[in-house]
């Protein structure tokens, strides 16, 4: 009976634990339950002013958060119809006003709103392990490239970062990228870069040719990738193909499939050729036939010595030397083409020298400028006297003549009394020739012809003061007075234009006769004189040699000639020469040399004793100064011409030089002809032709088949 009531008591124990255990479990879900409800919100906000999301979110995350005086004024809307979290409303939070152009950037537990141009410069993470946790906050991340130049990568990427506030960078020295965007953008970027940044499978080989030349398999293979050059341009790395000329192999860089095609195409076209020897004719673009034939066959003679050689060492050895087919090397001038015949191997040695002398070769424009500046001066005063005492007739008893200043006293006096003429006495007779007295008669003078030849070489001022006395002394005065200032600018621009290494000379002057001999003959029958002429002007001649770098090399020739007068004998040429050999940068200026003179002459003549008397001394004295001053600069300047652009930018701006000139003198007219049109070069046009369209070359084409002539682009026009 005891131990029926010790179960019974015990059964209620465990019945009434198990009720507490129960009622502690409920009351623990319970506050499960309520706090998984008390985290859970929903953030719904329509056209709500920003300031009152941020103050909503913050309320409901918990997060200090500082607004930027500049967000303000904007509207938000948030549509949500589910609960989240606090993380999660904070990220929507983030994604909303990144769509309006600010950014939330979290530092040390407080977050900022700024504007997407100023958020670049506030902290961010950096360098976090699963961005995808930030949803669209800003963060920066350093991502290191291993295949790839960062550079290249880094221009392919940067349209996909945000155009407000993302940042890319490229660091050359670690090959690395910066990337400063939304997490969630630079997550997809990431993604992106792990995906390219691969090692390719490019490889460098080494083809050994046995029969063709490897220049001329890679000329071939060029020619044909040319043409897809713009299927080419999407591609990471085209092939590329190299010719060793030494062994005569090829180095192929590419990738496993394109090396493969590659390889076959190079194994295709190394194949022996049926013939010993072969006839080929090229044409030449640029280089001129003959020279080149003659090189050719200098180039044949050397391998056709060392085949004979080796074939000589080879008979010596006991083995037979092979016979090999004679070269041949011809050009046709007309079409400026080379006609070769030779063996397989110097064959290919010409090949390959005609390629390297067949190019287009560089031109250089030389422009020279001649610069001569004189300064010349001259002052000259004298007095010069004449005195003749009384009945002394036509004779001077005394004269003072000076002839440093040009004219003298004593010239003037005998043009004078060669006007004057002279006075004779004739005696009379009568009939029977008996004389009955003397008559005085006057021969006539030279009308002032000698006067007027001596005044006339005067140059200056003269003064003439003179007192004639038949009863005490005569005398005369002659006073010269000249002040002469004679200044010349002259500039010279020749300019040239020829191809590297040839010579060009340009000349622009008169050609005058000069007298070298002359023979009158016999009792001076059949006289003849013998003539040269010489050449008078500006001559350049000029050879340009264009050096590997920037450097031009110049061989010149300059001369510069004119007339300075005539002599008794002949005329009298003044010539400048500059022989010398420069080296001159691409465009630049550089001076060969110059002439500088400054001569100063003085000449006095005076009567002793009374020329040496202070201020009276000046009327028995004569005296010259000259001063002579010449600067002479020659200045060369070269421009290398290396394709048409620079070609037709010059040539251009001459032509539009002198067309310009010509306009200014038509718009002046020309004097007395108001009628007469003044010649104006025409319009330069360099306009691009195009081809006819399909449809006007079919239309031609059948106007041509039904005998009628196609109309003219005018007519076209006018219709």
């Amino acid at each position: 009976m005891q131990h029926k009531l010790n179960s019974q008591d015990s059964y209620q124990q465990s019945r009434l634990k198990w009720k507490q255990g129960a009622v502690m479990g409920l009351f623990s879900l319970v506050l499960l339950l309520s706090s998984v409800m008390a985290k859970a919100e929903r953030l719904n906000v329509r056209d709500a002013d920003i300031r009152e999301v941020v103050e909503t979110v913050a309320r409901i995350t918990g997060k200090t958060m500082i607004v930027d005086p500049r967000v303000k004024g904007l509207k938000v809307t948030i549509i949500s119809n589910n609960d989240f979290s606090k993380e999660e409303i904070y990220n929507i939070f983030v994604s909303s006003i990144q769509i309006h152009g600010f950014q939330a950037i979290e530092n040390n537990g407080v977050i900022k709103i700024v504007q997407d141009q100023k958020a670049r410069y506030e902290a961010s993470p950096v360098n976090v392990s699963n961005p995808s946790d930030y949803g669209d906050q800003a963060i920066t991340q350093v991502i290191p490239v291993q295949n790839v130049d960062a550079q290249q990568i880094m221009n392919v990427l940067r349209p996909l970062v945000s155009p407000q506030s993302g940042h890319l960078f490229a660091v050359q020295g670690t090959n690395t990228l910066i990337l400063h965007d939304s997490a969630s953008n630079v997550q997809r970027i990431t993604k992106i870069i792990e995906r390219t940044d691969k090692a390719n499978d490019e490889e460098i080989e080494v083809i050994p040719l046995k029969h063709a030349s490897a220049s001329e398999i890679v000329r071939i293979l060029e020619s044909l990738n040319r043409g897809g050059q713009q299927e080419r341009v999407n591609q990471v790395k085209a092939p590329k193909y190299v010719a060793d000329e030494r062994t005569n192999s090829i180095l192929l860089s590419a990738g496993n499939r394109q090396r493969v095609r590659l390889r076959a195409l190079i194994h295709s076209l190394d194949r022996q050729l049926d013939s010993t020897g072969n006839t080929k004719t090229i044409f030449l673009k640029y280089a001129n036939a003959e020279q080149v034939a003659d090189v050719l066959s200098g180039i044949g003679e050397i391998k056709q010595k060392e085949e004979a050689a080796n074939s000589g060492r080879a008979a010596g050895a006991g083995g037979g030397a092979s016979q090999r087919s004679l070269y041949s090397v011809q050009f046709h001038e007309e079409t400026n083409a080379l006609v070769l015949t030779a063996p397989p191997d110097i064959m290919r040695e010409f090949d390959s020298v005609i390629r390297s002398l067949d190019i287009r070769r560089k031109q250089v424009h030389v422009e020279a400028i001649i610069v001569e500046i004189s300064d010349n001066t001259a002052k000259e005063l004298g007095i010069q006297w004449l005195f003749s005492p009384a009945g002394s007739g036509t004779q001077p008893a005394g004269i003072i003549n000076f002839n440093n200043t040009g004219t003298s006293i004593g010239q003037i006096a005998g043009g004078a009394l060669a006007n004057r003429g002279q006075e004779e006495e004739v005696f009379t007779r009568d009939e029977d020739g008996r004389i009955t007295g003397t008559e005085t008669i006057n021969t006539g003078g030279d009308n002032g012809v000698k006067l007027a030849e001596v005044l006339g070489g005067l140059q200056g001022a003269g003064l003439g003061i003179a007192r004639m006395s038949q009863s005490g002394l005569s005398w005369a005065a002659f006073i010269k007075a000249l002040e002469g200032v004679t200044d010349s600018n002259t500039l010279a621009r020749p300019s040239v234009t020829t191809l590297d290494n040839v010579e060009a000379i340009f000349k622009a002057g008169q050609e005058i006769p000069i007298i070298t001999g002359s023979t009158l003959g016999d009792n001076n029958n059949n006289p003849f004189q013998n003539v040269d002429r010489k050449d008078v002007g500006v001559m350049l001649k000029i050879t340009p040699q264009i050096n590997e770098g920037n450097y031009v090399r110049l061989n010149i020739e300059q001369e510069v000639s004119s007339l300075a007068g005539t002599t008794a004998v002949d005329v009298v040429t003044n010539k400048r020469e500059v022989k010398t050999s420069v080296l001159v940068p691409d465009g630049g200026l550089v001076v060969l040399g110059g002439l500088i003179k400054d001569d100063i002459q003085q000449s006095s003549q005076k009567v002793p004793l009374l020329g040496d008397i202070p201020i009276l001394g000046h009327a028995f004295k004569s005296e010259r100064t000259q001063k002579t001053k010449n600067n002479l600069m020659v200045f060369i300047h070269p421009r290398v011409l290396r394709d048409d652009k620079d070609l037709r930018e010059i040539s251009n701006a001459k032509y539009s030089y002198m067309r310009a000139q010509q306009l200014e003198q038509a718009n002046k007219g020309i004097s007395l002809m108001p009628t007469v049109d003044s010649p104006v070069m025409p319009t330069y046009d360099e306009a691009l032709v195009l081809p006819p369209s399909f449809e006007a070359y079919m239309d031609k084409e059948m106007l041509l088949d039904q005998g009628q002539e196609p109309q003219s682009e005018e007519e076209a026009n006018e219709d």
